[in-house]
């Protein structure tokens, strides 16, 4: 009797660049060490190029579903037939599911990965006043999802007056908390969601008295892996989240919604 052979799982990430995303090293390094049969491609996709990818991708029976980077976050927040909360707020998509009969439902998982990783230091949500540098996509999810988490304060510091205010409007209909949109004296858990401190980009408006009041320091930058604000952080013996511990929380949460994440 003949065996059907399963196809290998195959997830996508687009990007435009995409060859910088350490995504799909890490994703395959799980995939192995488990021995599931699955790998994650990297795609370099220009804008033009979407819709031909979308209309394929329907008809694929070995896709669970895709991954996506600048620029296509927010064109996939159109094309998705549905849309978790947080995705349909931002207008956003880093994740897509695809579904029998080739329907695509999006999340943006960027706020679930950083905040998972912040609790899993010992620091709540609940209650606490939070200082955020970066209004954009990563940002905006990692705002309302601590609001979602019972935040009592959330500072939004950006350099884009317009980006800053559209996303403390969002934030004020997801939960009632104290928002602010200046740099505040103090905060239990500031959060940098931005260029700042990468290779050739100022360094975070975090100053020093500011850290060292904190209970928890976190980056969403993966390179440099330890920045400057992480470095200040542990020296002050304040508890830190590194990029890459961001990243692998957010992949846990990735890897279940498209079915790929084993269960103990």
């Amino acid at each position: 009797m003949e065996t059907t052979r399963t196809a290998t799982q195959v997830i996508p990430i687009l990007g435009d660049p995409v060859a910088q995303v350490a995504t799909p090293a890490l994703w395959n390094e799980v995939f192995r060490a488990r021995g599931q049969d699955a790998i994650c491609v990297p795609l370099d996709l220009p804008a033009a190029g979407l819709a031909p990818f979308l209309e394929c991708v329907r008809q694929a029976r070995n896709v669970p579903g895709f991954l996506s980077t600048v620029p296509h976050k927010a064109s996939l927040a159109s094309a998705c037939d549905a849309l978790s909360d947080t995705a349909r707020l931002l207008g956003v998509v880093n994740t897509v599911r695809l579904t029998e009969g080739g329907r695509m439902v999006g999340d943006m998982f960027d706020g679930q990965g950083m905040l998972d990783a912040i609790e899993m230091t010992g620091v709540a949500l609940a209650g606490a006043r939070l200082a955020i540098c970066g209004a954009g996509a990563a940002g905006g999810a990692i705002a309302i999802e601590a609001a979602k988490r019972g935040a009592r304060e959330i500072a939004l510091i950006d350099t884009d007056a317009a980006r800053t205010a559209a996303l403390a409007e969002k934030l004020a209909a997801v939960a009632a908390l104290q928002i602010r949109t200046d740099l505040p004296g103090s905060a239990d858990i500031l959060v940098n969601a931005s260029p700042a401190g990468s290779p050739g980009a100022a360094p975070p408006p975090f100053g020093a008295a500011l850290i060292a009041g904190a209970r928890c320091v976190a980056e969403a930058l993966t390179d440099p892996e330890e920045t400057e604000l992480l470095k200040t952080a542990r020296r002050a013996g304040i508890a830190t989240v590194p990029g890459r511990e961001m990243a692998r929380c957010q992949a846990l949460r990735m890897r279940a919604f498209l079915g790929l994440e084993t269960t103990g």
